[in-house]
């Protein structure tokens, strides 16, 4: 136990906190006094040594959770017989009327299904967690709390009231359940690698190096700051790429001028300035619920981008596709424009869960009057839908319609066409697929257009 608590002091030290030798002497002898059976007290005893910041706690628990890692739990073999659907209806009831035992149950039972954790992977294990929440359409999960609830049906002030502190608790335990997940994916890297090298593994990356798909919502709000000037880039290099592919008019005036010299014979041709017609931009948004953090991102860059260009129609989608350009133009802040999608439930037309091909089918039958000669497109997702038909030809006459056509997959590439990725299908239609899970992916892409 000592050398766990060595273990955490040295973690905190190499995050730049500040720990001295009486604070470790302090916390050595908090364990004297306690009962050490109580995992809680343990807990808030070094944290009250170690943690003397409101700042430093969320670094304190992640690496106390990591060294005085909690026993496995026994999986109930009733429970491991449920099907995903069955197992998930169950997880849905849980939060509503959250049962700490059978959320850790549920957790295990599909980590060991989904997260495909590899042993002796120098990992962190957000992916994984990613992958498990992937897997149970994690993004929706809040909303269906939300409407298992059975006082969801009362009208006036009081409805109001009620619908609104069941969103609140059905968010907390969604987060609740995420931790657990989190914890558990973790116990195991512990089991496999030991505390020290997943801790090595956890330090944080540096703010460009974040991935949009497993940072938290705050991380990408963070990343804002760094989003906006390099929107305004990627909006001036395609405008460029358009202004260099624009046909040269001949001056005739200036070209019989120049031919003065040499006896009336045009010997050189003498060219307008270019004026290439003002370019266009069309963006299509994947804002489901298995991409929600690079949702937030490819809002973002919507609104830096609005600025570089004449014209720029939004779109987003997840088994539907509606236009947004509206809620773009008119929202005061990105903030105002994500709640009005959300409220309006824009991008949905079924069953809310990710669809491709419907969404470019419907695309191309109402929406090709935003796309001409002048277009360039800008495709912003995973490409995930679900085993349902791709429809690539609908992309195929998108891009024969517009300029150029670009997709950004938030995806790692070594995942592209795995299961229901069905990025291969497209690629051949756009210009350039890119691989873009953080800023500087982003930066890159910048630098090669």
């Amino acid at each position: 136990m000592i050398a766990a608590v060595h273990g955490i002091a040295a973690e905190l030290r190499r995050m730049h906190i500040s720990i001295g030798t009486s604070d470790l002497i302090d916390a050595t002898r908090a364990l004297t006094v306690i009962d050490l059976q109580d995992r809680e007290a343990v807990r808030e005893s070094l944290a009250s040594c170690l943690a003397k910041s409101r700042s430093y706690r969320g670094a304190f628990d992640t690496l106390f959770n990591l060294y005085f890692s909690e026993a496995e739990h026994e999986t109930n073999p009733t429970l491991a017989d449920l099907d995903d659907s069955e197992l998930r209806a169950l997880l849905v009831q849980s939060l509503t009327d959250p049962s700490p035992w059978v959320l850790r149950q549920i957790a295990g039972i599909l980590i060991d299904r989904h997260a495909n954790i590899q042993p002796g992977r120098a990992v962190a294990g957000t992916y994984y967690l990613y992958r498990t929440l992937r897997a149970i359409d994690g993004g929706t999960l809040v909303d269906d709390v939300v409407a298992n609830n059975p006082l969801m049906h009362l009208d006036g002030a009081v409805g109001f009231i009620t619908r609104s502190m069941a969103k609140q608790r059905a968010t907390d335990a969604v987060s609740g359940f995420e931790r657990i997940l989190e914890s558990e994916v973790r116990r195991r890297l512990v089991a496999d690698r030991g505390p020290d090298a997943v801790a090595a593994a956890l330090r944080s990356p540096l703010p460009e190096d974040q991935d949009f798909l497993t940072s938290s919502t705050e991380v990408i709000g963070r990343m804002s700051s760094a989003i906006e000037p390099l929107g305004r880039s990627l909006g001036r290099k395609l405008n460029e790429k358009r202004g260099a592919s624009a046909r040269r008019t001949i001056d005739i005036r200036g070209t019989i001028r120049h031919s003065l010299s040499t006896g009336g014979t045009p010997v050189t041709l003498k060219f307008l300035p270019p004026r290439p017609p003002k370019p266009k931009l069309v963006v299509l948004a994947d804002i489901s619920g298995s991409v929600a953090r690079f949702a937030s991102f490819a809002l973002q860059l919507t609104y830096a981008l609005r600025a570089e260009f004449s014209s720029l129609r939004s779109f987003v989608f997840i088994d539907g596709v509606h236009e947004v350009t509206d809620l773009v133009a008119a929202g005061p802040t990105i903030t105002d424009t994500t709640r009005r999608i959300n409220e309006e439930r824009r991008g949905v037309w079924f069953d809310g869960h990710s669809d491709y091909g419907n969404a470019l089918l419907t695309f191309a039958e109402n929406h090709m009057d935003a796309v001409d000669a002048r277009t360039t497109v800008l495709i912003l997702g995973d490409a995930r839908s679900n085993y349902r038909d791709p429809y690539a030809d609908s992309l195929a006459a998108i891009a024969r319609r517009s300029a150029n056509v670009y997709w950004l997959n938030p995806e790692r590439a070594g995942s592209w066409n795995d299961g229901d990725s069905v990025i291969n299908a497209y690629s051949k239609h756009c210009d350039a697929v890119y691989e873009c899970r953080t800023i500087r992916q982003l930066e890159a892409l910048v630098a090669d257009l």
